[in-house]
């Protein structure tokens, strides 16, 4: 029997790990180096992973781009950022086999352009619960241990799936998602609080949530978020321990279990930084468009204010152009306090 032949776009921290581990278990591997890339490749890369999966060096087939991928491949994985997976993805398409699939990392929305591209029968969305960073080239740590789940925009037969279930439990523990739009969609919304904060901060999640008006944002976006899904009929899945539809009930009790899994948030991701944090700094492009940028762009096409969403969205904008700068004296924003009167003044300026 043939070996699955895999293909890995994206050579960062999560390219790194998935693909080293996957040869490692004697997978047919192949990672192709992208512009942006700059891991240093010949024949092979020796790519070394620490932390929290063990200690390993491991030889991984590389080569210069998805063009010169070796063979045709059973499977791709998309690990770029969100803005690019769409071209990478078209990119990929002529070197899969007749009935290979492209799985894309989906912790933040960009699920509408990938299906234009790839189609639903041939997308798989997989959600990372473990971080990584990369130390050097070709030296990767995994900071934070935790699972993925995997599932399917279309029709895959759950034999399929399982299939891929046990390639990737060779990473970490996976399991099967029958709900990936609402799994994508509690990552989204997560990372929407999580990720934009530390952007405006400049600062871990511990240290942003130390000002009493971060949990206060966090809950006005948690409360949009859940009232699109609502009129669009998601069904949102738990973020861990944190219910969605029970931290949006009204009364003393909701109110209560709010706190709880606001400190909770803070207790275990305190050491958090935020990748758009880590993008402006570096002077590349953010995910903002993806995360609350995501759920404005819905607001508008459905006609419903997501007003805090709206002012965390251009606030970060501002920060990427310069005109504004990252620091925790932004969660005192007037406008972020009370977003609708941003929404007023944003409708006052278009009627002058």
């Amino acid at each position: 029997m043939n070996k699955i032949k895999i293909g890995v776009v994206g050579a960062g921290a999560v390219g790194g790990v998935i693909s080293a581990l996957l040869s490692q278990r004697g997978y047919d591997v192949e990672v192709a180096k992208r512009y942006n890339s700059d891991l240093v490749f010949d024949d092979y890369a020796a790519i070394e992973v620490i932390g929290e999966f063990g200690h390993k060096n491991i030889l991984v087939k590389t080569v210069n781009g998805v063009n010169n991928f070796t063979s045709k491949k059973d499977i791709i994985f998309v690990l770029t950022k969100a803005y690019d997976a769409p071209k990478v993805a078209k990119q990929c398409m002529s070197h899969l086999t007749e009935n290979g699939v492209i799985i894309s990392s989906q912790n933040v929305m960009n699920i509408e352009e990938m299906l234009k591209v790839v189609g639903s029968n041939k997308l798989l969305g997989l959600i990372i619960n473990w971080s990584a960073t990369r130390i050097t080239k070709a030296k990767m740590e995994i900071t934070k241990p935790g699972h993925m789940v995997i599932g399917s925009f279309g029709e895959a037969s759950p034999a399929f799936l399982e299939v891929i279930q046990r390639i990737l439990s060779n990473v970490a523990p996976t399991e099967i998602s029958y709900n990936i739009v609402g799994d994508v969609w509690s990552r989204t919304i997560i990372n929407s609080c999580i990720s934009s904060v530390g952007a405006l901060t400049g600062l871990n999640l511990g240290k942003s949530m130390l000002m009493p008006t971060c949990n206060r944002i966090f809950t006005n976006i948690i409360f949009e978020a859940m009232n699109m899904a609502k009129k669009l009929n998601v069904k949102v899945k738990n973020y861990g321990a944190l219910d969605y539809y029970e931290f949006t009930q009204k009364g003393f009790k909701a109110y209560f279990y709010r706190l709880k899994m606001l400190n909770r948030l803070r207790r275990q991701n305190g050491k958090f930084v935020s990748s758009c944090m880590r993008c402006i700094e570096n002077n590349v492009a953010s995910e903002i468009d993806y995360l609350n940028g995501y759920f404005v762009k819905l607001g508008q096409a459905q006609n419903m204010p997501m007003a805090t969403n709206r002012r965390m969205y251009d606030m970060i904008k501002e920060i990427i152009s310069g005109e504004r700068h990252m620091m925790l004296e932004n969660l005192l924003d007037y406008y972020l306090l009370h977003p609708k009167k941003y929404l007023k003044l944003i409708k006052s300026k278009k009627e002058v």
